[in-house]
C-alpha cells in the first residue's frame, strides 16, 4: 500500500509540477494585484479625491464613448476615495478608466498590456480562456490529492513527531531538501488544501461545485437572473436603479454595475452588505433595463446554505477572509506550494541521475568475456 501511494504521489506531482509552480508564484504575486497595479499605473487607477461624484448614467455614457467597439459589460466602482472607475467590455479584454467625479476618460488599455493583467490571466486561465480555467481547476484538485497523500506518507511511526518535524540542516543537500519538502507540506498543508480546493471550486462551477453543493445541501447556488420586459426602447435611468438598490439595502456598498448581455437581460447592481465575507459582495439587485422595475433582490445573508457556502470560496482562495494578515499568509502559502513542487521535482531528477550513474559504474565493473573460436 505504501509503495503504491508513494508511486502515485511521485508521478501525480511530476505531472503537475510546472502548473503548480506557476500557480504558487503567480498566486502569491496577485494576492495584492489591486494595490500593485494602482502603484504601477497611478495615471489610470488613481484620481485626486474631491467632493461630489458623477452619476452612474454619466459614467456609463463615458464608458460607451471611451470604447464604442464593444458593449459595456460592467462598471467596477471605486473601493475607496481616490480610486478610478474601471470599465469592462463584453467579448473584449479592453479596459477603460474613468474619473468618478466627472466621468472623463483617464485612459484605455488591454488587460495584457500590464504585467499584473498577464499574471492574473495566467493564474486563472493559463492565458487560454475557459479551457485554461478548467485545466487549472483539475490541477487544483491534483494539488489537494498530493497534499493528502503526502501527509499519509509523512505520518510518523511510533510517535516520532519531533524527528518528523525537524529539518536536518547539517545533512547533505538531498536530505535537507527532503526534510524541507516534508515539513513545508505539513506546516502549510491544511491551508493549501483550502486554497487549492476553493480554487478548483471557482474554476469548475458546473462540473464540480454545483453538483457537490446539491449533494451536500439538497439545493444549488446557481440561480438565473430575471428577464427584462420584451419591449424595446431607450434604457431606464441607471441612477434611479442605484438609488433603489441603496434604499433596499441601507448600509450596503455598491461594488459593481453589470449591464445586460441580451435584449431582455436585466441590469444588476452588485452590493456588499455588512456581515458579508466576500470582498466585493454576493448580494444582487436586478432591474428591468427598459422601465427600471425592481425584478428581484438576492440577499446572500438570507439565501440558502449552498449560496452562503459558495460565497466563501473566493475569500478563502484569495486570503481576504481575515484582512491584510491572511492575505500576507496567502503569499507565503503560494510560495510554499511552489517550493514543494520544485523540491519534489528536483529530488526525482537527482535520484534518476544517481541511479543512472550507479548503473554505469556497475556496467564498468562487469567482467569482460572473450569469445574463443
Amino acid at each position: 500500500m505504501r509503495r503504491f501511494i508513494s508511486w502515485l504521489h511521485r508521478y501525480v506531482g511530476l505531472a503537475a509540477v510546472v502548473v503548480l509552480v506557476m500557480s504558487g508564484i503567480t498566486g502569491a504575486v496577485i494576492t495584492f494585484d489591486g494595490e500593485l497595479d494602482r502603484a504601477a499605473h497611478p495615471e489610470l487607477r488613481r484620481v485626486e479625491p474631491r467632493p461630489g461624484g458623477a452619476g452612474v448614467d454619466t459614467l456609463a455614457a463615458g464608458a460607451r464613448d471611451a470604447w464604442p467597439r464593444d458593449p459595456v459589460r460592467m462598471l467596477v466602482l471605486p473601493e475607496s476615495p481616490g480610486d478610478a472607475v474601471e470599465v469592462w467590455y463584453r467579448g473584449s479584454s479592453m479596459r477603460a478608466y474613468l474619473d468618478p467625479h466627472d466621468g472623463h476618460v483617464l485612459g484605455l488599455r488591454d488587460t495584457h498590456d500590464s504585467l499584473m493583467g498577464i499574471l492574473v490571466d495566467l493564474h486563472t486561465n493559463l492565458l487560454s480562456g475557459e479551457t485554461g480555467r478548467a485545466v487549472i481547476g483539475w490541477f487544483g484538485l491534483a494539488a489537494v490529492l498530493l497534499i493528502v497523500l503526502g501527509v499519509w506518507l509523512w505520518w510518523p511511526r511510533r510517535g516520532r513527531w519531533r524527528q518528523a518535524l525537524t529539518v536536518k540542516w547539517d545533512a547533505g543537500a538531498a536530505r535537507v531538501w527532503l526534510d524541507v519538502h516534508k515539513v513545508a507540506g505539513i506546516v502549510t498543508g491544511v491551508f493549501l488544501v483550502v486554497i487549492a480546493g476553493s480554487g478548483a471550486a471557482l474554476a469548475l462551477p458546473g462540473v464540480l461545485t454545483e453538483p457537490l453543493l446539491v449533494a451536500l445541501t439538497g439545493a444549488g447556488a446557481k440561480q438565473a437572473a430575471p428577464a427584462s420586459s420584451s419591449r424595446a426602447g431607450p434604457p431606464a435611468s441607471l441612477d434611479a436603479m442605484v438609488r433603489r438598490a441603496e434604499a433596499a439595502f441601507p448600509g450596503g456598498r455598491i461594488t459593481r454595475l453589470m449591464m445586460p448581455a441580451t435584449p431582455n437581460g436585466a441590469v444588476t447592481v452588485r452590493m456588499r452588505l455588512p456581515g458579508e465575507i466576500h470582498q466585493i459582495g454576493r448580494t444582487f439587485v436586478h432591474f428591468d433595463r427598459y422601465d427600471g422595475r425592481l425584478l428581484r433582490t438576492d440577499n446572500v445573508l438570507e439565501s440558502n446554505l449552498a449560496t452562503r457556502i459558495n460565497a466563501w470560496f473566493y475569500p478563502l482562495h484569495t486570503g481576504a477572509y481575515g484582512g491584510t494578515a491572511t492575505r500576507v499568509l496567502n503569499v507565503l502559502f503560494g510560495l510554499s506550494l511552489a517550493l514543494m513542487s520544485l523540491s519534489g521535482g528536483w529530488m526525482w531528477i537527482r535520484n534518476r541521475l544517481a541511479s543512472k550513474r550507479a548503473e554505469a559504474r556497475k556496467r564498468g565493473r562487469a567482467p569482460v568475456t572473450t569469445a574463443v573460436n
